[in-house]
């Protein structure tokens, strides 16, 4: 071997070169596997961050899960299958109320909830969905079992409040709502339910609309009503402390598609001829301001919005109909 240095020096390159592609090899190979992880684990991660990073119950028993947004949002848009079946979900009784200005106290019922408002012995609200399939179901007669309501903490209004008033026991929840049950029939009969109204109102215009709303019910299906008195300081009171109110309101959600919407009544306490339904309706944001409540704050806020502040006169048809 002539050069024996020359022949050392070519090893130590080679080597060296070798030892350099090894290197980069390994470190193009791992590579890619490390990226897959992380975005394999990115929707993971979005699918259960509803329930990881969303507040307790007891911090915000109101959040609805829709509400609640991952700490990194992706920016792909969600699925709307997903949206429009949790929105769907939303149409049921374990997930409506309402929150109000005035203090009350909520109960629930078998078929309805109500918040019950010391002040004016009588409810801030009810809620409650109407199905129409069960309304094709109904064949029971009124039961007329008016009484105390004995899950009010604070009692509730009693018959002799009523007694010789000159008002009826007018129902927040229709009876005629519940007719294909009789749990639910009687339990619309509990004096919570109940607020003083004149006989030609409740006979009148007020049930006029709820034969209005039953007729959507059947047409569409399901709908999530809101009921009660227009409550406010200095109203007439009558019995031991149960007020008089001024106006009553009804609001009405439906689901359309993917799209929620939604329109209210608010009618002035006095007699009105029953044709006159259509001319009571607003829009559900015109009754949110008049009586202080949030009544669907389950809904995203985009949906919430869009169906309060307006409402849609096609997908809400009036026809007189006689009882």
């Amino acid at each position: 071997m002539r050069h024996p240095a020359l022949w050392i020096i070519g090893l130590l390159v080679i080597a060296i070169a070798t030892y350099w592609l090894l290197e980069r090899f390994s470190h193009a190979s791992t590579k890619p596997s490390e990226e897959h992880y992380t975005s394999s684990a990115s929707p993971s991660h979005s699918t259960h961050n509803v329930a990881e990073n969303s507040p307790s119950p007891e911090e915000s028993p109101n959040l609805s899960t829709s509400e609640s947004a991952p700490p990194k949002p992706t920016p792909a848009s969600p699925s709307k299958k997903p949206k429009a079946l949790h929105i769907e979900s939303l149409f049921s009784l374990e997930h409506i109320s309402a929150q109000s200005t005035l203090p009350c106290e909520k109960v629930r019922h078998t078929y309805y909830i109500l918040c019950y408002a010391e002040e004016h012995e009588q409810a801030a609200w009810t809620a409650y969905v109407l199905e129409g399939a069960k309304l094709r179901q109904a064949h029971l007669r009124r039961t007329q079992d008016f009484r105390e309501d004995p899950f009010i903490r604070t009692q509730s209004a009693t018959l002799s409040d009523y007694r010789r008033s000159g008002y009826d026991r007018g129902h927040l929840v229709p009876a005629g709502d519940f007719k294909w049950d009789s749990v639910g029939m009687s339990e619309t009969f509990y004096l919570s339910n109940m607020s003083p109204q004149l006989h030609e109102f409740n006979a009148g215009i007020w049930e006029a609309i709820e034969r209005t709303v039953r007729t959507w019910a059947r047409e569409k299906g399901r709908l999530v009503i809101y009921t009660g008195p227009v409550l406010r300081p200095n109203l007439k009171k009558m019995g031991r402390n149960v007020s008089v109110p001024d106006s009553f309101y009804k609001v009405i959600y439906a689901l359309s598609g993917k799209e929620v919407q939604a329109v209210a009544f608010l009618v002035p306490h006095r007699p009105f001829p029953e044709n006159a339904v259509a001319r009571f309706m607003v829009p559900v944001d015109s009754v949110e301001k008049v009586t202080g409540i949030n009544f669907f704050p389950e809904l995203p806020d985009d949906l919430e919005e869009q169906a309060e502040s307006r409402w849609n006169k096609a997908f809400w048809p009036v026809r007189f109909t006689k009882r």
